[in-house]
């Protein structure tokens, strides 16, 4: 058995193909980009894949994920986040049937991804082939919420939202004002509602960093 591990990060990356080493898993391949995973998926073959959620810029983890199972019908597929919800990272694309999820600040514990990697394995090859299912994820927001959600915690003003989204800055706002509603945000009288917008995104895919306009 062979597997392919892809991640942008060095550091997360050598640890998770030790890890694999260690635990005898055979061929372990490693790549830090989507091109690259998928030229080296054509020429080893894996069974397993383990892929970081967010790679930067270009195709994210899930899309990745989906390429290699048209490439290798029944590979088994574990992907890393810190993430709740894909869509976060800007993908509203569903996890091919049979990936799991692993939290990217659990990998440092082996016993953890040696478990996600036995389930992943175990489940049948027909369902790792099989179509994709609903999206995952937390379904409170809208993907139209999510995504403006997204570009506030990015620093995009009403207007650049707008414009992004083929809105009106209007509909941007009311969007705006139903996403602090909806997400449970209590304004205070100096608080900016765009920088609790910000720290609940950033408190979502596992992050602490804020970032103040």
């Amino acid at each position: 058995m062979g597997a392919l591990v892809v991640d942008d990060d060095d550091f997360t990356r050598v640890l998770l193909v030790r890890t694999l080493e260690s635990a005898q898993f055979g061929d372990v391949n490693q790549a830090s980009d989507a091109a690259s995973a998928m030229r080296l998926a054509d020429i080893e073959r894996p069974t397993l894949a383990i892929v970081d959620l967010d790679l930067g810029p270009g195709p994210n983890g899930i899309d990745l994920a989906h390429g290699l199972r048209r490439l290798i019908p029944t590979i088994a597929i574990i992907i890393l986040s810190s993430y709740q919800d894909p869509r976060l990272v800007g993908s509203t694309r569903p996890m091919p049937l049979g990936a799991i999820y692993v939290s990217k600040r659990s990998v440092g514990d082996t016993r953890v991804l040696e478990e996600a990697v036995a389930e992943v394995m175990a489940a049948p090859l027909a369902e790792r082939a099989s179509p994709a299912p609903a999206a995952s994820g937390d379904r409170r927001l809208s993907d139209n919420q999510v995504e403006i959600m997204r570009l506030v915690a990015e620093g995009y003003s009403n207007a650049e939202i707008a414009r992004r989204r083929s809105l009106t800055e209007p509909a941007v706002a009311k969007a705006v004002a139903r996403l602090v509603k909806q997400l449970g945000l209590v304004a205070g009288e100096h608080d900016n509602v765009r920088v609790l917008i910000t720290q609940a995104y950033y408190e979502l895919i596992g992050s602490s960093r804020v970032r103040r306009d």
